[in-house]
């Protein structure tokens, strides 16, 4: 700052210094008054380099266009389902996206912005308690000891419900409170069909629209920590009682490769499973050119279609549509 204070003084003496020449010069040509240079326009001159030029307004970008008009004609098993254009929000394929349905463990999604917001040490430790315990295939016990950091990456990578249970925990809010925030939340974020009534997804009762999951999507993996998480194939935790080591695998099949997508690349995701709402995802991809979509599948029939579905969508979605005049003019 100060070097640059420095370079403006020495440019305005420089600046008088030629001035007061050139007034010079123009007085003995022409006379004292009727010099034709303003003293104030030539002690400007050198300063009008380090004075910032207002940038001019980036054009709005436009939608992605079906220039062929070509329609998605797969029948899907997912009861609703959303494609989303990253930047412009443009819906390019929707099937009952505006049904609300139970949500699973995509909730996560929401539990984890609120969790990232309390927590700052990530390698504060805690001891798993027996009220922290959720349903699911786990291999978190009562009595071990884990890092938060490790406990966020079993809850969004392997989609342990004791770990997002146990790290609500953490934050010293009630489940109850906890959940009020999740809900605050959604309604300032204009997710008006989206509800919870707990952190993990295990209750039939969090809900959304695949319309509000696509918008969550978006505003959650803006968190890097988040992002960061969902695209991890597996991850190793340790519990430091025993100082056991355990993998957890990613719940994800496109992040781990067994349902392969050639077309794009997973920028990040969430999968969910109960009962009541069938299988479920939502991911964030980007093509080779650096186009990015939002898919959203709620309700497919088994865990295999949920992959399968996002990915014929993706592929027809960036083999039909057009970003070469995204901006405009």
């Amino acid at each position: 700052m100060r070097s640059f204070v420095t370079i403006i003084i020495l440019a305005a003496i420089i600046g008088l210094f030629t001035a007061r020449q050139q007034f010079a010069l123009h007085t003995r040509d022409n006379g004292a008054i009727g010099t034709l240079v303003k003293l104030s326009d030539i002690a400007a001159g050198p300063l009008q380099q380090f004075v910032p030029q207002q940038a001019k307004p980036k054009p709005e970008p436009l939608p992605p266009v079906n220039e062929a008009g070509i329609l998605f004609e797969k029948k899907i098993s997912a009861q609703s389902a959303i494609v989303v254009d990253e930047v412009t929000d443009a819906v390019l394929y929707e099937k009952n996206a505006d049904e609300a349905r139970p949500l699973a463990s995509i909730s996560k999604l929401m539990s984890a912005l609120i969790i990232v917001e309390h927590i700052d040490d990530w390698s504060a430790t805690t001891t798993i308690e027996a009220e922290d315990i959720g349903e699911g295939n786990q291999t978190i016990a009562v009595g071990e000891v884990y890092t938060l950091h490790d406990l966020f990456n079993a809850a969004l990578v392997g989609s342990y419900n004791t770990a997002i249970n146990t790290l609500v925990r953490a934050t010293g809010l009630s489940r109850t409170a906890f959940a009020g925030e999740m809900n605050q939340r959604a309604l300032d974020l204009g997710m008006r069909k989206m509800h919870f009534a707990e952190a993990t997804g295990l209750s039939p009762e969090n809900v959304a629209s695949a319309r509000d999951v696509a918008r969550l999507t978006k505003i959650i993996l803006s968190e890097p920590r988040i992002k960061i998480t969902t695209l991890t194939e597996h991850t190793t935790i340790t519990d430091l009682h025993t100082h056991k080591k355990k993998i957890v695998k990613a719940t994800d099949w496109l992040v781990s490769s067994v349902v392969k997508l050639d077309i794009a690349a997973v920028e990040g995701g969430k999968t969910g499973y109960i009962p009541e709402s069938g299988y479920n995802f939502t991911v964030e991809l980007k093509n080779h050119e650096g186009h990015e979509i939002r898919v959203v599948v709620l309700g497919s029939k088994d865990v295999f279609s949920r992959f399968t579905e996002t990915a014929d969508l993706a592929t027809w979605a960036f083999q039909n549509y057009s970003w070469e005049n995204i901006l405009s003019e």
